[in-house]
């Protein structure tokens, strides 16, 4: 089960959450869980509010692999700009396979195209978290590039601006825009859970009360 719970912020499984954020500081309400492990993509105020979270266990920007409950987790360098990090850093990419198999690819804030060597090790995830809001990120068009590069079977965007929001982040209407051109499937669900067994492979999954 894959929980969104708002930004970049998402619940794997009860069991791992990535990039929490404080809610009050963005303007969202406030992720309300219990993870037994953490994972930060990179140390921003809108990604690292792990203080808040009761858990175990806190990886930030983490580069390598490791195990945790039967899950592996790989972190992959990449930067949050066009210019290796100059102007905003570095930020993990997460490569997370569960016991049964299912891979998840969460590719934090990322600012870039990701290169042959990159993609050679993500691709074909079955689910992807991918940021399509542009401005400090990659744009609407570059996300897509990078899902298709990836060929996921399920993608989550993240990362755009909302109703509240305090970042000034583009809505996700431009992103769905060029994957409805593309001929990819958009699919807006009621609340913020998913069951990934119930949806149909090839998607893009998004949340019609939160555009």
């Amino acid at each position: 089960m894959i929980r969104f719970l708002l930004h970049s912020a998402f619940f794997l499984d009860n069991l791992i959450l990535i990039d929490p954020h404080d809610g009050g500081s963005i303007g969202l309400p406030r992720p309300e869980v219990k993870a037994p492990l953490v994972l930060i993509t990179h140390n921003h105020y809108d990604h690292n509010a792990y203080e808040i979270i009761p858990h175990e266990t806190v990886k930030v920007r983490f580069y390598g692999e490791f195990n945790y409950k039967n899950y592996t987790i790989q972190g992959l360098k990449s930067y949050h700009d066009k210019e290796k990090g100059k102007r905003r850093g570095e930020t993990a990419i997460y490569k997370i396979t569960s016991p049964d198999g299912r891979v998840y690819v969460h590719l934090g804030d990322l600012g870039h195209m990701l290169d042959e060597k990159t993609v050679e090790e993500l691709k074909n995830p079955d689910y992807l978290m991918v940021p399509v809001g542009g401005v400090i990120t990659i744009s609407p068009s570059e996300a897509l590039q990078v899902i298709k590069d990836l060929n996921p079977k399920i993608v989550f965007p993240m990362h755009y601006w909302v109703k509240g929001h305090y970042m000034p982040l583009e809505p996700i209407g431009p992103f769905l825009e060029l994957a409805n051109k593309e001929g990819i499937k958009t699919v807006p669900l009621p609340k913020n859970e998913v069951n990934e067994e119930s949806v149909e492979k090839g998607t893009v999954i998004y949340y019609s009360n939160l555009a």
